[in-house]
């Protein structure tokens, strides 16, 4: 039995002298990944964990007494989806052009929903250190953006599914007034 410990030593210092130099690992650089978007014609990114995915817009059906931004719902994995137009929804203008083709999924606790998108460009990774905090734009969209990233002469704004919830803009869907007026009872 010693003669079997003594020889596994030899073998290993055997191989320990023949056992070539690594060559030191350059740190990686912290890099910033998710998907590249574009809502009203707005180049956004957004995190994988902001969102469900990306679909194709499913048939919808209407709902009536909505705002014009709430496109209506759709059948998706065996739920109904709410879908709103990004383009009315974000920059108060009907889409220009053709009919959205896309659709951007958010599954967040206790809200489902989905968000026409203008365009879809796929997933992106970005260095960590060039995310910025300016922010290019105004109103709605500025409010669910947190920063964004300098890509040549683009500038991503990046999209917050938190923001967007704490901003309210989803809380009233309906077309009536907010306070309606009492008919007189005679």
């Amino acid at each position: 039995m010693d003669g079997a410990f003594t020889a596994l030593q030899a073998l290993h210092q055997r191989y320990a002298q023949r056992t070539p130099v690594l060559p030191p690992v350059a740190a990686e650089e912290p890099t910033w990944s998710g998907a590249a978007i574009g809502i009203a014609g707005v180049p956004l990114v957004i995190a994988h964990g902001d969102v469900d995915t990306v679909i194709a817009l499913p048939p919808l059906t209407r709902i009536p007494g909505t705002c014009n931004w709430v496109l209506g719902v759709a059948a998706h994995q065996g739920e109904l989806l709410p879908v709103f137009c990004g383009d009315t929804l974000f920059a108060e203008r009907l889409s220009p052009g053709r009919r959205r083709e896309y659709c951007l999924v958010f599954r967040q606790p206790g809200l489902h929903f989905g968000v026409t998108l203008s365009h879809v460009r796929g997933n992106i990774t970005l260095p960590l250190a060039e995310r910025s905090s300016a922010m290019p734009l105004e109103g709605l969209l500025a409010e669910c953006c947190d920063g964004g990233f300098q890509r040549g002469e683009e500038f991503l704004c990046l999209l917050d599914s938190a923001r967007l919830l704490a901003s309210g803009a989803l809380a009233d869907t309906s077309a009536l007034p907010a306070d309606p007026v009492e008919e007189a009872v005679p």
